[in-house]
């Protein structure tokens, strides 16, 4: 874990979802490689030569942009639209197909939300965010899930994040990203005033009441 900002009163915690509130390599591998075939599929072509298309697109993005994108945009940039996009991961991610509940994360994030409004802001449909709260066995702590369809602009852009601190109330200075990936998850929020906290899957997450308690953020009285 590595804490790059915290607000003085934070309000808010923003979690990115995959590899974040769970820690299963080969899922998270999954969901990319599932839509690289599926592209492979519609274009007659081989899984090799479009993964290989795909990191052409993101290497040049991130030449235009200086950022690290996903793999959303880098499959837009080689015209798998924003609706499509969503409609091919709602119909290929079972998110219950991998994952089951995990009662230390569901207590960890039970103890945060007494205190923080949570959310979690992923670029999968907001459908499958659902599907995978569910399946870890979390979903009650959390007050709103912004999907992909929700904004139809996938992270690092910074309108899944501000849509997500106004659902919750919060300004954007006392919100707090969480993620896995620094220049998706957190260097946007970061842009923004939020603070950001780097994680390396669910046993980070397992520690962050204790984060917030030794940081004087959560009052247990």
């Amino acid at each position: 874990m590595r804490v790059f900002r915290l607000p003085s009163s934070p309000r808010a915690l923003l979690f990115d979802l995959d590899a974040t509130l769970y820690t299963h390599r080969e899922y998270a591998a999954f969901q990319s490689d599932v839509l690289i075939r599926e592209l492979a599929r519609v274009r007659e072509a081989s899984e090799e030569s479009v993964r290989e298309e795909v990191e052409a697109a993101r290497r040049r993005i991130a030449a235009e942009t200086g950022k690290v994108t996903s793999l959303g945009n880098a499959m837009a940039e080689l015209g798998v639209d924003i609706p499509t996009s969503v409609a091919w991961r709602e119909r290929l991610i079972r998110p219950r197909e991998w994952l089951s509940p995990d009662p230390e994360l569901a207590s960890a994030l039970e103890e945060l939300s007494r205190f923080l409004s949570l959310a979690v802001v992923t670029n999968n449909p907001r459908s499958v965010g659902l599907e995978t709260l569910e399946a870890l066995g979390v979903g009650k702590s959390f007050r709103t899930v912004v999907g992909l369809d929700d904004t139809m602009i996938s992270k690092p852009a910074r309108e899944p994040f501000e849509l997500a601190a106004r659902r919750l109330g919060a300004a954007v200075e006392d919100c707090v990203s969480v993620g896995d990936r620094f220049d998706v998850d957190l260097a946007v929020p970061l842009e923004l005033g939020m603070g950001a906290v780097l994680v390396d899957g669910a046993e980070d997450v397992y520690r962050l009441p204790e984060l917030f308690k030794a940081a004087g953020e959560l009052n247990d009285g």
